[in-house]
C-alpha cells in the first residue's frame, strides 16, 4: 500500500501546483506579456490534467466494488474515500477552475475591468470568484 498511497500523493502534489503559475501571474500580472506568454499556452496542461483525470477516474473504476450513485450523498462520500476517485474529483476541479479563471481574466482585459479578487476567490473556491465576477459585470 506505501508505494500507492505515494503515486497518489504525488500526483496529488502535481495537479495541485501545476496551474499555480498561471493563476499567481493571471493575478499579480495581468497585464504582463509574460502572462499573456502562459495563457496562450495552456493546452498542454489542459491535456495534462485532462489525461490524469481520466486516468485516476479509471483506476478509481476498477477499484470500486460498484457503480458510482451519484443521487446519494452517502455514497458520493463512499466513492470520494477511494484516493483514485479523490484525485480525479480533484484534477476535474483544478482543470475547470483555470478554464474559468483564464475565462475572467481574458474578459476583464478585453473589458478594461479589475478582476484580481474574482481570480483569487476562482483560484481558491470555485463557483464564489466566478459568481463575483459575474456580479460585477452585470451590476457594475
Amino acid at each position: 500500500m506505501p508505494v500507492k498511497g505515494n503515486r497518489h500523493q504525488l500526483a496529488w502534489t502535481i495537479v495541485n501546483f501545476s496551474s499555480a503559475p498561471v493563476w499567481l501571474a493571471m493575478i499579480l500580472f495581468p497585464r504582463s506579456e509574460v502572462t499573456r506568454w502562459m495563457a496562450d499556452r495552456l493546452t498542454p496542461l489542459y491535456m495534462g490534467l485532462g489525461l490524469t483525470y481520466t486516468g485516476a477516474l479509471a483506476l478509481g473504476a476498477v477499484e470500486s466494488p460498484e457503480p458510482p450513485d451519484f443521487g446519494k450523498l452517502e455514497k458520493v462520500q463512499e466513492l470520494l474515500q477511494n484516493p483514485s476517485s479523490m484525485l480525479a474529483a480533484w484534477t476535474h476541479y483544478i482543470a475547470f477552475d483555470l478554464f474559468v479563471g483564464r475565462w475572467i481574466w481574458e474578459t476583464s482585459l478585453e473589458e478594461g475591468r479589475p478582476a484580481r479578487l474574482s481570480l483569487l476567490l476562482t483560484w481558491w473556491a470555485g463557483p464564489l470568484g466566478l459568481t463575483l465576477f459575474l456580479a460585477r459585470r452585470r451590476f457594475g
